[in-house]
């Protein structure tokens, strides 16, 4: 119950105002309506136009405007100015690689580049057509060109780069100067997936991307440097250039003498971090080089010998051709000692030896070879004459008839053999000719002055052989027979006459000893004489 106060009269409610309608501008509705109609005309442009949009290129050729087809035309006809003289990049570890793209395009495919073309406004919801049409409008809206990879093309090239990219790790290297040899770090091996290689190149090229390519690749350690391994093989003398004896005129060039201090260059490398490092060293230039070598080379006659032999005794001459066969062309490089034996080989019936006689001993026997002999006694004449240093010679038992005395040498399988060794600057090359009744030895080289060789023998003993007899009832009384014939033994000096610059000394080339052999003489006696004896 509600209460009041004594003697005040009741309030009356205050009467509501009436309410008022609100009304929308009429310009208000006229803007609304203008950008429904616009929107409204935009995504029907975007909806309902049938070619490519505005300002939409493919690469740098514009397409704007132009149906599917005519913008494939369009592409086709003018996208090889896209890739003419173009390279896709490639880099693997420290190298780069450009690969021309007309090598690996089989071509353009303008149907497709038309087609991305005319995606560009077509894909998203409205409103992300609507941006990509405006982007377009505005020059910003460029459609990717397709194309079709020479895949084979392709494949090869990477196959040649790939041959030289993978690698294996470099051992270091060096190069040596003057006053410093500079050695340099070894380099990891490298490693990649050829196979993600490929593909991904495949696609930049379809897709026209020259941007540079870099490749991912695995490097393994990098070999250390071995001070001790490159002192081994560069610290040395001087080595002349030479000739190859394979072909006779190539010529293999001259070598640096080189040393420096093994210690002090350990310490420059440290722990082999840099790239490469300066080792100072000292050189000494070698005494002929390549192209002085190539202006000299066999240009002077050293020496040149010759020796008789009986073209009738067939298996001996026969000998003597195959072992003269088996020495012609043999080159000598400075320092390089020759082997009769090795040169001539072991001669048996198999490489075509006969047999011939042959000293064995204090025998004369037939033995198969038999007169190679004189080839090496023919050369010692020669090689004495060229002034050669000889490092093995020995002398016959007995004499022998092709050659001054002190100047054979004779040579047996498994026996003594002759050696000498070219102690010239430059190489030497022996011919060997059988021709006739001539056996040539000829040794060519270079001349380095005007000296001539002769040689002098001098007879220090003579041993005369002693006539031995035998009775031999088969031979009538007076008659005799010559059984082993008689040979006079010597022991000689044998000295080489070397003239030079108008000055002549005399240096002792051998001492020879010569056996003798005794004759022995078969003599007949009278019957009545023999019968006496054999009573007694």
């Amino acid at each position: 119950m509600k209460r009041t106060a004594k003697g005040a009269a009741p309030k009356k409610a205050a009467a509501k105002p009436a309410g008022k309608k609100f009304r929308v501008p009429l310009a208000v509705k006229v803007l609304g309506g203008l950008l429904v109609l616009l929107f409204a005309a935009a995504f029907a442009f975007i909806y309902l136009y049938p070619y490519v949009f505005p300002g939409v290129t493919v690469g740098s050729i514009p397409v704007s405007g132009l149906d599917r087809s005519a913008a494939a035309d369009k592409i086709e006809q003018q996208s090889a100015d896209l890739y003419k003289g173009r390279d896709v990049s490639v880099t693997i570890y420290e190298t780069t690689y450009d690969i021309p793209v007309e090598d690996v395009l089989e071509g353009v495919d303008g149907v497709q580049s038309a087609e991305n073309a005319f995606a560009i406004g077509r894909t998203g919801n409205p409103f992300a057509r609507m941006w990509d049409v405006i982007r377009a409008a505005a020059g910003r809206a460029e459609a990717q060109i397709a194309a079709t990879v020479d895949e084979e093309g392709l494949t090869k090239t990477l196959e040649e780069i790939a041959a030289e990219a993978l690698t294996e790790p470099v051992e270091p290297t060096w190069e040596i100067g003057t006053d410093t040899m500079t050695i340099y770090s070894g380099k990891p091996g490298v490693s990649f997936d050829t196979a993600v290689v490929e593909q991904a190149l495949t696609e930049k090229i379809r897709l026209m991307d020259f941007e540079p390519y870099v490749v991912s690749v695995e490097l393994s350690d990098a070999p250390a440097i071995d001070i001790d391994a490159i002192a081994a093989e560069v610290i040395g003398d001087a080595v002349s250039a030479t000739v190859s004896k394979e072909d006779g005129t190539t010529i293999i060039p001259e070598k640096l003498g080189v040393q420096f201090d093994i210690e002090e260059a350990r310490s420059i490398i440290g722990d082999g971090s840099q790239e490469s490092y300066e080792i100072p060293i000292t050189t000494t230039e070698a005494n002929v080089t390549a192209a002085e070598l190539e202006e000299v080379l066999f240009r002077d006659t050293l020496a040149s010998t010759s020796t008789s032999l009986d073209e009738s005794n067939v298996p001996r001459t026969n000998n003597v051709r195959l072992a003269a066969a088996a020495i012609n062309g043999t080159i000598l490089n400075p320092g390089d000692e020759f082997s009769y034996n090795n040169v001539v080989g072991e001669r048996t019936t198999e490489r075509g030896y006969q047999s011939a006689g042959a000293y064995s001993g204090n025998e004369i026997i037939d033995e198969v070879g038999g007169g190679v002999c004189q080839p090496s006694s023919t050369l010692y004449m020669a090689v004495l004459r060229a002034d050669l240093e000889v490092t093995q010679r020995v002398n016959h038992s007995f004499t022998v008839s092709y050659t001054p005395l002190g100047e054979d040498a004779t040579v047996s399988w498994g026996g003594p053999d002759f050696c000498f060794r070219n102690n010239t600057d430059y190489p030497v090359k022996i011919t060997a000719v059988q021709s006739g009744g001539q056996l040539t030895m000829t040794i060519v080289g270079t001349k380095t002055s005007d000296k001539t060789v002769t040689t002098r023998t001098e007879v220090l003993e003579t041993y005369s052989p002693e006539r031995i007899e035998k009775q031999d009832s088969s031979l009538k009384a007076g008659e005799t027979r010559v059984d082993v014939s008689g040979i006079t033994g010597y022991s000689t000096r044998t000295y080489k006459v070397i003239t030079e610059n108008g000055k002549t000394t005399e240096v002792l080339a051998n001492t020879s000893n010569y056996n003798k052999r005794d004759e022995v003489v078969s003599v007949g006696v009278e019957q009545s004489a023999q019968t006496e004896e054999a009573a007694s």
